[in-house]
């Protein structure tokens, strides 16, 4: 079981989340995908765009992942941080950009408002995340986020599922790790039904709070990555797009990936 497996530039935290020092990492360490932050400090600064973009351009086939400060909702389209975000990402040939989903939005919102976002040269991805707290809250959280992409199969528009993995398994949903992995098997099976890959964001921790301060190497905390992949080689759940570490630090980050390659090799 092949995939791709990237780093987001969370890791260069030390370095003020410095997206160069990722690419810098990407390339000496060669990861297969980066994911970039782009906060609106950063769409201001001119020059480090533009570095962003020149070493992307070098690399060649690098795909690039940018994430939204915004999440997707309605007040997103007329804010100046969407000029700034969509000036930077139209200056790309090809651009790939996440956008945390917004469970407080109306459905028929939501829908609008990708369609707005969505250009012919470029990917929108929907990330899953829990604003609010409680078991009852993040069911009706993730049958709504599965009825997006349901409701626009024949919209004549395409966008993309972000599955962030840890965010079933904290505290704050008040899940069970049995009903957490239930979840996460619904959405493979639904995004696969759809034939719709799949990116997924990771990281470990070693108890359900989740503290920065608690990350761990992926494989060796609370969350049952085994499981989880051995449910995907044995339902033929195919259509992974590839793995994103969402690390504060490269060290968790490099471990990670000899974990992962490892789980992926025993996978039955």
């Amino acid at each position: 079981m092949k995939i791709l497996i990237g780093v987001a530039n969370s890791i260069s935290f030390n370095q003020d989340y410095d997206p160069l020092d990722t690419l810098k990492f990407v390339q000496q360490t060669h990861f297969e995908m980066v994911q970039i932050y782009l906060n609106t400090n950063l769409l201001s600064n001119g020059e480090d765009l533009k570095k962003i973009k020149n070493f992307l351009k070098r690399s060649g086939q690098l795909p690039c992942y940018f994430h939204s400060e915004m999440p997707l909702n309605m007040k997103l389209v007329s804010s100046e941080y969407y000029q700034l975000l969509y000036n930077y990402l139209e200056s790309f040939d090809y651009f790939r950009i996440i956008f945390h989903y917004d469970e407080k939005e109306k459905l028929e919102n939501i829908l609008q408002t990708i369609q707005k976002l969505h250009r012919p040269d470029g990917r929108i991805y929907l990330e899953n995340d829990f604003q609010l707290a409680g078991k009852s809250n993040a069911e009706k959280n993730l049958r709504k986020f599965m009825a997006v992409f349901s409701l626009s199969q024949n919209s004549g528009y395409s966008f993309y599922p972000v599955i962030d993995v840890p965010r079933f398994f904290t505290k704050k949903l008040g899940f069970t790790s049995e009903e957490s992995l239930n979840w996460c098997y619904q959405l493979f099976n639904f995004f696969n039904d759809l034939r719709v890959p799949v990116l997924l964001h990771m990281i470990d921790a070693k108890d359900a709070n989740q503290q920065k301060n608690m990350y761990c190497p992926l494989g060796e905390g609370h969350i049952p990555y085994k499981k989880i992949f051995n449910f995907l080689k044995k339902n033929r759940v195919e259509l992974i797009e590839g793995i994103i570490f969402e690390y504060l630090d490269k060290i968790n980050t490099l471990k990670s990936r000899e974990n992962l390659n490892a789980i992926l090799a025993d996978s039955r």
